[in-house]
């Protein structure tokens, strides 16, 4: 469309020299003047919202970061449950919102209820139940049900009878669960189950719910305290049972045993497992089923006769050693894991070396010999346990695989890290930004502040194809710590970027790039500085920030790349900006509206024009002249407590530009003949350029900051820092219907997690009807969400 006479009347003809006018702004709608939002309310607060109401926000971009203190783990088909003595730190989520027992669906993070209230040491899948063994006492906040309790898939339900020591108030807990589906086998340290005496070994039958203590349970000879069962193991009907102990029944036996529960008797495997004189103890055991073989790991430097550093298999001929399990050439060392996939046994720990292997925490036998996991990992793996896919879940107190974050927790999957959640992050905190969204179909190029996206290390900038990142040859850097991408948009079917960068895919490329598909290529000599905004108009791209050469030409804040000629130009003149370009938009493929922090235009050190009020339109067609400003008009602007507002995002809808940013007046202009005060506008006014030229506020407005602005489903998409639009509670993000001039809530929108403070930084549309969210946040519709989130439709 053309713009009409009214909308270039709007404008009160071309912007000439001279002194602004005197304008009186109506009095500030959200603080006084001097004042910021945390001095006046606070940090706003995210609002909350029903489950139902999330369904639309997908689950797939949490962070890779786990919380510590995980030791149990339990796999049945995609579903993953992780248990310890964990209440914050899972996948940047609030603290308790997942208190020590979280579930892992293949697609995202789940709390199981409320909880339990003390630490979870073994989980066991029966069917359709997950039974949960521990030091706690109550379950979802009110279920009693002493250190074992039953989750059904939607409610906690208490264990009857489950284990005890009436004789003692300290040290009752279970330790390990094994089951073959009628019947749960528990082992810990206790003395009695339901109304029966069992000594650290129980059986409940599923069906009748009736206990019992298989074998006479283990005890120790030399104390009166109960002995330790820590790990069981299931070999069709025959029980194995490892731990601390040296009777199991009537037999002796030392730590490590098998039990023929139907008719309970015991079988010793020699002298058992020895360290040098002592008893040793066995933490882990795995079952081979493809040939029988049982693992043993644990503390120990002999099985039976064998000699065996932590690290034992018992076969048809009896013990057998695999290679010792050291640490630092000693056997100072400790298995705490195994398990046995498709590829191999893993093993996980504490230790240095495995066999002739240096490897550090995890490793694995592939039937001949003994490698290191990836690049291993920084710290003690505490628990392991098969995928169906042939990979293992490995967790642990570490944080990194060589460069690679898998912060207490990821999935090997025989070749490469599989981390929980396709955030993007920048630290093991779920820290960076994300600050530019461009789709590409189904996918989506993201740029910001991170050096890692799922389990891909990348440069702040990356794409998402639906099912896993591309890292872009390499993404950009800067010469001191990362580089970082603030603008990003498409042209003739590539990808530009712009930001704060010397080097992008490994070249020198100075704060502008242009991705063609395969390969990062240059803008001439860049820009000085940062640029922060992009726009496309008449086949060129415009880009603003805070420059001063574009190339080798003077730009002041403001060029324009012809990638037909590939050269750089000024706009106009290039009249000098005495702040930041934020924003940029273009109407009519003539018109470039520009925004940000500006006041003032400079010739050299003179003042030439006051009083923009962060806001001006260029009209690329126009007749260009020796005049500084040539081809720019005047547009109304924002006001901030008294001064220039801040715009920090334009975009166009219609007939109409929508002005967002951190402002309580808009609609004010100084100069020219007519001019206006303006009028009360929260962060948030159009402009009906198409219309009758006239500005008006939109819906109120929100109570802080816009900092994005898009189109999704033929409404605009808003978000930034606020907590409420027109009168609807709203969490940074939210979607303003021009024709019914109404808001709509995404359900519960961002929240803050552990990190503090949320942002929305960049939105962009996904789909027919959904949203793509870009910033600071680590959570989006009530589960984790790692700086990246996707809204799919309501």
């Amino acid at each position: 469309m053309e713009l009409s006479s009214a909308v270039v009347e709007l404008g009160r003809g071309p912007l000439t020299a001279g002194a602004a006018a005197p304008v009186t702004a109506p009095p500030p709608t959200t603080a006084p003047a001097g004042a910021t939002p945390s001095e006046t309310s606070g940090p706003p607060v995210a609002s909350g919202g029903p489950a139902a109401a999330d369904a639309g926000w997908s689950p797939l971009f949490g962070s890779p970061a786990l919380p510590g203190d995980l030791v149990a783990v339990a796999v049945s088909g995609p579903d993953v449950y992780v248990g310890g003595n964990f209440i914050y730190g899972m996948a940047g989520m609030a603290n308790d919102s997942h208190l020590r027992i979280a579930h892992w669906d293949g697609h995202g993070w789940h709390p199981l209820g409320a909880g339990l209230d003390g630490a979870v040491r073994a989980i066991a899948v029966v069917g359709t139940d997950v039974y949960v063994g521990g030091d706690f006492t109550v379950a979802g906040g009110t279920v009693v049900s002493p250190h074992l309790a039953r989750w059904d898939g939607r409610a906690w339900s208490a264990v009857p009878g489950s284990p005890t020591d009436p004789d003692r108030s300290y040290g009752t807990t279970v330790r390990a669960l094994a089951s073959d589906g009628t019947t749960l086998y528990v082992g810990g340290t206790f003395t009695r189950a339901g109304d029966v005496d069992c000594h650290s070994l129980a059986a409940l039958d599923l069906a009748t719910g009736r206990w019992s203590e298989p074998g006479g349970g283990v005890r120790s000879s030399y104390s009166t305290e109960p002995s330790e069962v820590r790990a069981l193991a299931l070999r069709g009907t025959e029980l194995f049972v490892g731990g601390s102990f040296d009777r199991a029944g009537q037999t002796e036996v030392s730590s490590f045993a098998s039990l023929d529960p139907a008719s309970g008797t015991w079988t010793a495997y020699g002298t058992g497992v020895r360290d040098d004189d002592l008893q040793g103890f066995v933490n882990a055991l795995a079952v081979d089923d493809a040939t029988g073989a049982v693992h043993l790991g644990g503390r120990f430097t002999r099985a039976g006769d064998v000699h065996a550093w932590n690290l034992a298999v018992l076969g048809a001929d009896g013990f057998a050693s695999l290679g010792d399990v050291g640490s630092y050439g000693g056997s100072n060392a400790e298995v705490a894991a195994l398990a046995v996939t498709g590829s191999g046994l893993y093993l996980g720990g504490s230790f240095t070396t495995v066999g002739n292997a240096a490897t550090q925490h995890l490793a694995v036998w592939d039937g001949t010999a003994w490698a290191g996991v990836g690049d291993g990992v920084d710290n003690v793996v505490r628990a392991l346990a098969a995928t169906p896919d042939g990979g293992v879940v490995v967790l642990g107190d570490f944080v990194f695989s060589g460069a690679l974050r898998v912060v207490h927790g990821a999935v090997w999957s025989g070749t490469g890290w599989r981390t929980f959640g396709q955030g993007v992050n920048a630290d093991p905190y779920g820290g960076g930004t994300v600050a530019a969204l461009v789709p590409d179909g189904d996918a989506v190029y993201v740029g910001g502040l991170f050096d890692q996206a799922g389990q891909l290390p990348v440069r702040s900038v990356a794409r998402w194809d639906g099912q896993g990142w591309d890292a872009l040859a390499g993404g950009v850097t800067a010469t001191i710590s990362h580089g970082q991408v603030f603008a990003m948009t498409s042209l003739g079917g590539d990808l530009y970027a712009t930001g704060a960068f010397q080097t992008a895919g490994g070249r020198v490329m100075n704060n502008i790039a242009r991705w063609d598909g395969s390969a990062w290529l240059p803008l001439g000599d860049g820009l000085d500085d940062a640029g922060y905004a992009l726009t496309v108009l008449g086949g060129k791209l415009y880009v603003g920030g805070t420059f001063n050469l574009a190339g080798r030409v003077r730009a002041d804040h403001l060029a324009c790349w012809d990638p037909a000629t590939s050269s750089w130009s000024a706009v106009g003149n290039s009249p000098r900006y005495d702040d930041e370009v934020r924003a940029l938009a273009a109407i009519d493929d003539r018109y470039l509206v520009v925004g940000g922090t500006f006041q003032r235009f400079f010739d050299q050190n003179t003042t030439v024009v006051d009083g923009l009020w962060g806001m001006v339109l260029f009209d690329t067609a126009a007749e260009h002249t020796d005049d500084l400003l040539t081809g720019y008009r005047l547009l109304e602007g924002t006001s901030r407590y008294g001064g220039p507002g801040w715009v920090h995002a334009l975009h166009v809808l219609g007939g109409d530009l929508y002005v967002g940013g951190w402002f309580d007046v808009a609609g004010i202009m100084a100069l020219g003949d007519q001019p206006s005060p303006g009028f009360p506008a929260a962060n948030l006014a159009v402009w009906h350029f198409a219309g009758d030229g006239s500005w008006e506020t939109c819906g109120g407005g929100t109570d802080h900051q816009v900092t994005a602005l898009t189109t999704t489903a033929g409404v605009l998409g808003v978000g930034g820092w606020f907590s409420r639009a027109g009168a609807v509670p709203a969490a940074r993000v939210a979607t303003f219907d021009p024709a019914a001039r109404s808001w709509s809530v995404l359900g519960s929108g961002l929240s803050d997690g552990e990190r503090g403070a949320s942002w929305a930084l960049a939105l962009a549309p996904s789909g027919s009807d959904g949203l793509w969210v870009g910033g600071q946040f680590p959570v989006a519709g009530g589960a984790p969400s790692d700086n990246l989130a996707q809204w799919t439709g309501s």
